[in-house]
């Protein structure tokens, strides 16, 4: 018996199918009604998501005769996530659309749950093959009863989840897609991973990092990645914007100029201070020393070589801090343009010395005198500077 008969021939044949919108969602839903497995569709919505997977899920449950279920859950989607303070809230999202499709679940009218995880989801695979190992061999990686077990989502009594693309590569499943004639319409965000592998999503994870998320902030992200992606689908690149501090990410990077100036010409803030990629000039010198004299520390001799550094670089002034707990010595001198840190490590007998000024500095920016200072002042060969 396959494991798609192990569907077909159990009590309740029915599969409900998680349907995002995104080609391994719709390619899951497919393949079921291939396999002429009874599948319904949901798809879950607010009111600041992106248009445009729900446009294709409509379109591929209407192509096959699937019948689809769009459950707008705003109201649980608010009371999970407002007030989050760190950055994207893709998994407190994702734990409450569990719990509401939980009650879908419940109601006794599917036996089975669909969901399009990949070979790539290699953290799914994991956490699988660990429920198998954890007492349930009659399970695999394609049909088991591991859902959410982590995020504390438990199936009802006798339900099991069938991933029909879990041994499909994201390149067999796009393959496989294209034999169907299907072309999958795309948002063009850089989705959550920027440079690592594309998963698009809703704008609300777009959210700058240490900003208290609400509606207003909600309403913004979906106004300015709704316009940078429309850029973005017309020069054939991946485009976000991060909110409110309005950062822009493009895939490939370069776009970055030309997409704030789309942003503008629609009437919308942009801050180039924070898009810039200008930076003060900085230079740095930076010194190893891995053989310490602990006398240097018996002794407090370690203010008179800090103050040797000061004297022979020709720094002046009275920005200097000199701390020292146990058996490590911070040593600090800053000014507008200057700094200068020695952070001795003796009960490891190693110290770093950093040196950093830029060209408006007064101090000596030479090289070979501040390595001539580490063998001076440390007496030691067991040192680089770089």
């Amino acid at each position: 018996m396959n494991d798609y008969s192990m569907v077909k021939e159990s009590p309740n044949p029915k599969v409900i199918a998680m349907l995002s919108g995104g080609k391994d969602s719709i390619a899951s839903v497919i393949l079921l009604k291939e396999k002429g497995i009874d599948v319904t569709a949901i798809h879950f919505v607010h009111k600041w998501g992106a248009e445009i997977p729900t446009e294709e899920a409509k379109r591929i449950c209407n192509e096959y005769n699937i019948p689809l279920i769009i459950k707008d859950y705003t109201q649980e989607f608010c009371e999970a996530v407002n007030g989050y303070t760190a950055g994207r809230p893709c998994l407190i999202c994702k734990k409450q659309m569990y719990k509401v499709l939980l009650g879908y679940l419940s109601s006794n009218e599917y036996g089975w749950l669909c969901i399009g995880d990949n070979s790539n989801d290699r953290t799914t695979i994991a956490r699988i093959k660990n429920y198998i190992n954890e007492g349930h061999s009659e399970d695999s990686l394609l049909c088991s009863g591991y859902f959410g077990s982590e995020m504390g989502i438990v199936l009802p009594k006798g339900m099991k989840v069938i991933r029909p693309l879990i041994n499909m590569t994201a390149n067999e499943v796009e393959e496989f897609l294209k034999s169907e004639k299907i072309n999958i319409k795309r948002i063009n965000s850089t989705g959550d991973k920027y440079f690592e592998y594309h998963r698009e999503g809703c704008p609300v994870q777009f959210a700058d990092i240490g900003v208290k998320l609400n509606e207003n902030l909600y309403a913004d992200l979906k106004t300015y990645n709704d316009c940078i992606t429309e850029y973005a689908r017309q020069e054939g690149i991946l485009a976000s914007i991060h909110m409110p501090s309005t950062f822009i990410i493009t895939i490939p990077r370069g776009f970055e100029e030309q997409a704030a100036e789309y942003l503008k010409k629609r009437g919308l803030i942009v801050n180039d201070d924070i898009n810039s990629s200008d930076i003060p000039f900085r230079e740095e010198l930076v010194a190893y020393v891995y053989d310490l004299n602990n006398n240097i520390l018996i002794t407090s001799a370690y203010k008179k070589v800090f103050r040797r550094f000061l004297e022979r670089l020709e720094l002046f002034g009275k920005n200097i801090k000199i701390n020292c707990v146990d058996e490590n010595v911070i040593c600090i001198y800053n000014d507008a343009h200057t700094s200068l840190e020695m952070n001795l490590k003796f009960d490891v007998s190693e110290a770093t010395i950093v040196y950093s000024y830029n060209k408006e500095s007064s101090g000596r920016k030479n090289k070979q005198v501040f390595d001539n200072l580490i063998l001076e002042m440390f007496r030691t060969r067991k040192y680089k500077v770089c």
